[in-house]
């Protein structure tokens, strides 16, 4: 499995799936700038021209329903393909059956033309930090080192979850802040505030709110699996070959639903959340071959 993550064929379906993640994210992007737009300028024409407070609340209805329905589909599957791929890439590391057919996967062709030529993959691999995706460590048997990497995947993906939603967090709460100040200056009354700037906000305001608590609850699912995996490689039970597919079952559903990360805060956390995921996979075999020499 070591040797096996960092094949042609392995680094191919990385590079894949990294690639449609990205395309899923321009997507979710397209989607926020939009209501960026709306939040930014919505108030401002609200204030400046009472009139347009209605049309103001409508546009902003309009891209909510489209964000909701058409981006939204094109983008959820984007991210099913991406989620596939990742998904043949853990079969073939993980040397797993291919028991269920995933509908959402492309084909061969598809995923060489995203991958790019064959020559390339290498120094693309190395490029995009595609090598080694896996921590893995040699003395490990198969199954440990399976579930470690699956434990592994979850904690990322959970450490990733929490510092978006953070982020939007703040975001949302300066944003807010920034909009009242800015009414309370122009001297805007209550009444003006409610139908000029509150309600042409509405539907960004909730869709932002549902996107974040999203967030949480992907990162909550994901912190659960973390800890179930991780309980049972600190158990004396041996793991089975049934483990290791429920769990990966699991994080194949995670993947497919799972709000997007935007690349800025992938970069900025992947090398702490890169050595703390090293020295949680040491830990956890360090810990598994000390029973095992003691049993």
């Amino acid at each position: 499995m070591l040797k096996t993550q960092d094949t042609l064929e392995a680094l191919r379906l990385l590079i894949a799936q990294r690639r449609l993640y990205r395309r899923a994210k321009r997507w979710l992007a397209f989607r926020w700038f939009g209501m960026a737009v709306i939040g930014v300028f919505a108030p401002i024409v609200s204030v400046l021209n009472p009139g347009m407070a209605v049309w103001a609340g409508a546009i902003a209805g309009l891209w909510l329903f489209l964000g909701r329905t058409l981006i939204e589909l094109i983008q959820a599957a984007t991210t099913a393909r991406a989620a596939a791929v990742q998904e043949q890439f853990d079969v073939l590391v993980f040397g797993m059956p291919e028991s269920i057919d995933r509908s959402a996967l492309p084909t061969l062709e598809e995923i060489a033309k995203i991958a790019g030529p064959d020559e390339s993959i290498p120094k693309v691999a190395r490029k995009e930090k595609l090598v080694a995706w896996y921590p893995m460590v040699e003395a490990d048997s198969g199954a440990l080192s399976v579930a470690v990497s699956q434990r592994s995947n979850a904690a990322y993906a959970n450490q990733l979850m929490r510092a978006t939603a953070i982020v939007w967090g703040i975001v949302t709460m300066l944003w807010t802040i920034g909009i009242i100040a800015a009414s309370v200056l122009v001297g805007l009354s209550l009444l003006m505030f409610i139908a000029g700037v509150l309600l042409p906000l509405l539907p960004a305001l909730l869709d932002i709110g549902e996107h974040v608590t999203g967030i949480w609850r992907a990162a909550k699912e994901r912190a659960d699996l973390t800890r179930t995996i991780e309980k049972r490689v600190r158990s004396s039970a041996a793991i089975n070959a049934q483990d290791l597919l429920v769990w990966q079952s699991r994080l194949y559903e995670l993947r497919c639903s799972s709000p997007e990360v935007p690349d800025f805060i992938y970069a900025i956390k992947r090398k702490s959340n890169e050595r703390t995921m090293h020295s949680a996979a040491r830990q956890l075999s360090q810990k598994a071959q000390g029973r095992s020499g003691t049993s």
